[in-house]
Parts: structure tokens; C-alpha cells; sequence
């Protein structure tokens, strides 16, 4: 899996390192969880108790009916993704399908816990993945964590590649890349990259390196494209994997598009200096809802929880 190697043990920590930061903008119209829509206010839509009918805002809420009708419409674009290939499905349904007792399953399911009561507090559903350094298993926690949420009963989970440096999805799930340049640029819709397990998870793999990807995570079509895979498919959560924060600028470029950012460290390699950057270059511009601590396999038992 790249430099992403399976781990036998996580640890996670989702209290201590919470930035109190301003509220992110709402994403389209509705709130961000699918099913527990929060309508926007439309402008000039309040009435005075004593107001007429005429001239009042019958036609905002015609409006906003519309879209409502036009979002129950686009849920069906789930369904409209284009398959994964049969091995993907196995590999899939195989994780899903591990011992109540794998460690690893324990370890993703506490932490799958833990973010959804800090994401659903606060209406939130957009997640990045990164670790200071590659090697840390970023891509392997972001995988296990998007299978771990997508277990969760009537939830929809999108897994993105975005580690465009040296992207790791594809082969860990035995499916084919596509062009993410082409995604981030509006140059090719939703439907040409992300692919469907099942009613519950789907994924977006990179078909190889894209050196230039932060001047398109800087730009508006990267925002436009992540809006509509998100008024599109109306997932419960978007998972990020993103390059390490310490050798490139690409989680920096892309924080506009998330809510939060979970930091990976592996036990072994990642340094607390490494951390302390982490936070430094994060410090005012993202949360860090947390840290994983992936363990080595030689390190054996399972982990405790903070």
C-alpha cells in the first residue's frame, strides 16, 4: 500500500488538541447532514405578523421547495455511479467482515465513534487525512476509516484521493485510477471518477502522480468540484487523504474545503517536533479534530484510548 502499511494497533485522540476556530460556511443550500437538512434563510423571506399575503415570500419558499425537490432528485446519483470491479467489492466486503476482535476493526470503530459525535455537534462532514511525513500510514487510516464509517446503517461515505505525490487507494483496493487533475480542474464531472461499492461507500482513486496538484487545490474549480461531489451524492462524511503536511503545500491549499483536519503519526517514525510543525503551520487555519497513532507491528497488543 505504498508507504502505507498495515498496522496492528491505533490509538486515537479526538479531545486535546480542539481549535476553537469561527464556524465554517454552511455547503449549498442544506446543512451538512443528508436527512437532517437545515434550510438557509432566503433573503427577504421573513413576514411580520400582521403582513399581507400580497407581495410576501411565497416565491422564496416556492424557491426553496424547488431545491428541495431537486435535491431528493440528485440522491439518485448514487446510485447512478459507475461500479467498482468485483476484487475491489471482496476486498471491501472482506474489511467490513473481520473478527468483532481484529484490533484494527476496534481500534477504526473507537475512532469512528468518537469523530461522528464531534462531526454530527457540530454539523460538520468534511475530513482530511494527513501525516507529517510520509510512511505514517495515512492512506491506510483513511481507508479503514472510511470502511469503518460507511458500516454505520443508512450513511454514505466518499473516500477521495488526494494524495496526488505518490497516491496509494488504487492498489489498496485493486480498481483502476482515474485522472484526478481532470476532477480538480471541472474538466470531467463526478460520475467519471468516483466509483460505488455500494449504497454505503464510494471511492475516488488517483490514477498516478499529479506534480502540479496544489496550484489546482488553490483554485476555484477544486471548490466547485467538491461542492457538487458533495450536492451530488450527499454523503454523511468526505474523507481527504492528503500528502504529508511537512512536504508539500497541498493540505494547506485544500483547508478551505474542509472542516478538519485528523493528524496520522506513526510510532516508530513521527517525531513530537514533527507534531508541534504540524500544529504551527495548522495554528488559525484549521481544526486538528485529532491525532491516530498507528503502532507497529512488532509493538503487538492492542491500544488504549485517551
Amino acid at each position: 500500500m505504498s508507504d502505507d502499511e498495515d498496522r496492528d494497533g491505533v490509538d486515537s485522540r479526538l479531545d486535546g488538541l480542539y481549535r476553537d476556530l469561527p464556524e465554517p460556511k454552511s455547503h449549498g443550500l442544506f446543512g451538512a447532514k443528508r436527512g437532517k437538512a437545515q434550510l438557509r434563510l432566503i433573503e427577504g423571506s421573513g413576514r411580520g405578523a400582521g403582513a399581507s399575503r400580497e407581495g410576501s415570500n411565497e416565491r422564496p419558499l416556492l424557491q426553496a421547495f424547488s431545491h428541495l425537490s431537486s435535491s431528493l432528485v440528485q440522491a439518485d446519483a448514487w446510485r447512478g455511479l459507475p461500479g467498482v470491479p468485483s476484487v475491489t467489492r471482496r476486498i471491501v466486503d472482506e474489511a467490513r467482515n473481520t473478527g468483532e476482535n481484529d484490533p484494527v476493526r476496534l481500534s477504526f470503530n473507537h475512532l469512528r465513534t468518537s469523530l461522528l459525535k464531534t462531526l454530527r455537534s457540530n454539523a460538520w462532514n468534511r475530513v482530511a487525512i494527513a501525516a507529517p511525513t510520509r510512511g505514517c500510514g495515512a492512506t491506510f487510516s483513511a481507508l479503514q476509516l472510511g470502511l469503518s464509517l460507511s458500516g454505520v446503517p443508512g450513511s454514505r461515505t466518499v473516500l477521495l484521493d488526494l494524495n496526488l505525490y505518490r497516491p496509494g487507494l488504487a492498489a489498496a483496493l485493486g480498481m483502476p485510477g482515474t485522472d484526478m487533475e481532470g476532477f480538480l480542474s471541472g474538466a470531467s464531472g463526478v460520475g467519471a471518477h468516483v466509483k460505488r461499492a455500494d449504497d454505503a461507500f464510494a471511492v475516488a482513486a488517483a490514477s498516478g502522480p499529479a506534480p502540479q496538484a496544489s496550484h489546482l487545490l488553490h483554485g476555484e474549480n477544486c471548490a466547485l468540484a467538491i461542492g457538487k461531489l458533495m450536492d451530488d451524492l450527499t454523503p454523511d462524511v468526505l474523507i481527504c487523504d492528503m500528502p504529508p503536511v511537512l512536504e508539500s503545500d497541498d493540505l494547506l491549499a485544500f483547508l478551505p474545503q474542509v472542516d478538519g483536519v485528523l493528524l496520522v503519526a506513526d510510532g516508530t517514525r513521527t517525531l513530537p517536533q514533527h507534531i508541534a510543525e504540524c500544529e504551527r503551520r495548522l495554528e488559525g487555519q484549521a481544526r486538528i479534530l485529532g491525532v491516530i497513532l498507528n503502532r507497529a507491528r512488532q509493538t503487538g497488543p492492542a491500544p488504549a484510548y485517551a
